[in-house]
């Protein structure tokens, strides 16, 4: 009985075609078995599997190009922000490009643009502490989670004392 084992695609990167060849070879020679078959075919599947790329994840081609190009050119949908007594700092991202963006009252403000009345830049060596510029009132430092009185200029942490206490119910403990 005569054996003759399939031939690598002709997709297959070099290395794998290589490898494959080995392969083929000892099997060839005598040392036809099982577990030689399964190696085969355990190999020859990750050569296709590597041939395709992911691309960008989450977004098809053309809203990448429009998100890259809102980003180069500063177009960023905002709204005004709001003429609230009250700031409140929800966050501060720095992007890949290093230019960084704080959320004043939810809404997206980029760092030094006074746009919406009130600047906002992110300190170096603080990333999660701002400075704020309301119009014309004095700047005030901030940390994310603190709300600004714009009036008065103080601050006022979400976390009253800096922590969070879950009350639990007499009969709800845990082990």
């Amino acid at each position: 009985m005569s054996f003759a084992p399939p031939r690598p695609s002709t997709n297959a990167q070099p290395a794998v075609q290589a490898a494959l060849r080995r392969i083929l070879s000892i099997l060839v020679r005598g040392r036809r078995s099982w577990l030689g078959l399964l190696l085969l075919f355990a190999v020859g599947s990750p050569a296709t599997a590597t041939e395709e790329s992911l691309g960008r994840l989450f977004f098809t081609p053309e809203r990448r190009q429009a998100l890259d190009r809102q980003r180069a050119l500063h177009q960023e949908d905002r709204a005004q922000a709001s003429e609230d007594a009250t700031l409140t700092i929800n966050g501060v991202v720095t992007r890949s490009s290093g230019k960084r963006t704080a959320w004043i009252n939810g809404v997206p403000q980029n760092e030094n643009d006074i746009d919406s009345g009130v600047a906002v830049t992110p300190r170096a060596h603080d990333p999660a502490s701002v400075v704020v510029r309301p119009g014309e009132s004095p700047a005030t430092r901030a940390r994310v989670g603190e709300t600004i009185n714009r009036s008065t200029g103080e601050t006022h942490s979400l976390l009253d004392d800096g922590r969070i206490v879950v009350h639990r119910r007499g009969g709800d403990e845990r082990r």
